[in-house]
């Protein structure tokens, strides 16, 4: 089993160490599977000392890096590519590289695992030229990957991990119930994402993990997972006649000059105490001057989905890095990925006219998410999943409960949670499982769940949220227009 796969993980920063190395190491002892690192000189001393730390040995290679492979990089990575025989990636870069190490694999004809975003565009939330280009960014990928999957043996495949959690694949197990009695489609969609990071003020200029200073903030972060479980949402009730042609958006967003004014550095300074000035702080002045053009904390968006110039389905997305925090200290943690007080919270509400209410309840109360039980299945576990589902019982007939609860645990048949684990990481293994098994031909292409020909509608949402925000600073109409491709369901 995997006897000829080598993977070369390109990038072996925090989202790596949490979940592709573990589990790439542990397939590897027992298969013949072997896997490789990559990274930038920078970060050496970093990643070494954690990977050290846990006892992993695999081998790894440092280039320069940098927004162009520099023609000693090229050589580095190509001697990699023959000398470790490297027939696929995982791409776990930051998102603005993703396009670069992706047409380098592409060129040698390698198979591809991607981090989301597909892309990132520095200042996409300032720059109306950026914010088009991740719509180019996306189909001049998918292109180039046609071109080079003629005999389609390659396989290229987006780390979306909602599209493989249980509790999202049974959501659209009801909608397309629904869909297939009453022929209803999805009428209407409210979604909410809340990340539970609290960055103090002069970290949002220093920190390097998700980042806002390139001009991009939590649409290009955790935002692309809402921007692609909504419209698979949408999808789930497809009717060919009633399936939307059109969408309009706007949104509005929450920057850092916003953040500051909302919660001062006095007020920091009232609440630590002398803590918060054992180091040099920036004064709100200071701070609004630097924030110019840094990306969004929190984004609100409203869609309409339209059929023929009808409005047919009203959705909201509402993103925030700004929200319910479990930090309580001034130093941030070294772990900004999960070790700084990150605590989420989200909820959807999905509507399929009178006959469905849909709704999805994830709370999260506590930072510390490393070790799970099953009491974690509870409104704020870290493995919290409810989901309601309230149905007009006699239309539908037969046994049909008008309300119905569901949750991970009902859900949860094989235990995945029995190792103590987050349960949506185990769908992110899910993910590179079925990678492996998709490299060796042991699952079609066709049913590949996360293809990258399956997000252009979620990345032109992505572009156009981003390009209404910088319409409205521009003083133009906000409101952006885009066409949606025909989807066979």
């Amino acid at each position: 089993m995997y006897k000829n796969i080598n993977i070369l993980i390109i990038g072996m920063g925090n989202h790596s160490q949490r979940i592709y190395i573990p589990f790439l190491n542990k397939v590897s002892k027992t298969t013949n599977l072997k896997f490789y690192g990559l990274d930038v000189a920078l970060s050496k001393s970093q990643i070494e000392s954690k990977l050290n730390e846990k006892g992993y040995d695999f081998e790894r290679f440092y280039i320069q890096g940098g927004i162009n492979l520099s023609s000693a990089d090229k050589k580095i990575l190509d001697e990699i590519l023959v000398n470790k025989k490297i027939n696929a990636v995982v791409i776990a870069t930051p998102p603005e590289y993703h396009m670069l190490y992706a047409h380098w694999a592409l060129k040698h004809k390698l198979h591809i695992l991607m981090d989301k975003p597909i892309s990132a565009r520095k200042n996409s939330s300032t720059d109306l030229i950026q914010a088009k280009k991740l719509v180019s960014d996306y189909r001049n990928i998918v292109s180039e990957f046609e071109r080079q999957n003629k005999n389609r043996k390659l396989v290229f495949m987006v780390n979306t991990q909602r599209r493989y959690e249980i509790g999202y694949k049974y959501v659209c197990s009801l909608i397309e119930e629904a869909t297939k009695k009453f022929n209803i489609p999805v009428t209407s969609i409210q979604a909410m994402h809340g990340d539970g990071v609290w960055i103090f003020p002069d970290e949002i200029i220093e920190q390097n993990c998700h980042q806002y200073y390139d001009g991009y903030g939590k649409c290009s972060h955790s935002g692309f997972h809402l921007f692609d479980i909504v419209w698979q949402f949408y999808k789930a009730g497809y009717v060919k006649d009633k399936f939307a042609d059109r969408a309009e958006v706007y949104s509005s967003f929450l920057q850092p000059k916003g953040l500051i004014k909302q919660f001062t550095q006095n007020d920091y300074k009232k609440i630590f105490g002398d803590k918060y000035n054992l180091r040099d702080r920036k004064s709100d002045s200071e701070l609004n001057d630097i924030y110019n053009g840094y990306g969004e904390n929190d984004a609100f968006t409203n869609i309409r989905l339209l059929k023929d110039n009808e409005n047919i389905c009203n959705i909201s997305i509402n993103l925030l890095h700004n929200s319910l925090s479990d930090r309580s200290w001034v130093r941030p943690s070294n772990d900004l990925y999960k070790g700084n007080g990150r605590v989420k919270h989200q909820y959807y509400y999905i509507q399929q006219g009178p006959f469905q209410t849909i709704q999805i309840h994830n709370y999260q109360s506590k930072g510390k998410q490393d070790n799970n039980d099953l009491a974690d299945y509870e409104v704020g576990g870290n493995n919290h999943f409810d989901i309601n589902i309230f149905r007009n019982a006699k239309m539908f007939g037969g046994q049909t409960k008008s309300f119905t609860k569901v949750t991970l645990k009902d859900l949860d048949t094989k235990h995945m949670l029995d190792d103590t684990r987050l349960y949506h990481e185990t769908a992110k293994e899910q993910i590179v499982s079925e990678f492996l098994n998709s490299i060796e031909g042991k699952t079609n292409a066709s049913n590949i769940k996360s293809f990258i020909d399956t997000y252009d509608t979620p990345v032109q949402i992505m572009s156009a949220v981003y390009q209404s925000n910088v319409k409205y600073i521009n003083r133009q109409n906000p409101l952006v227009k885009f066409n949606i491709k025909n989807e066979e369901h």
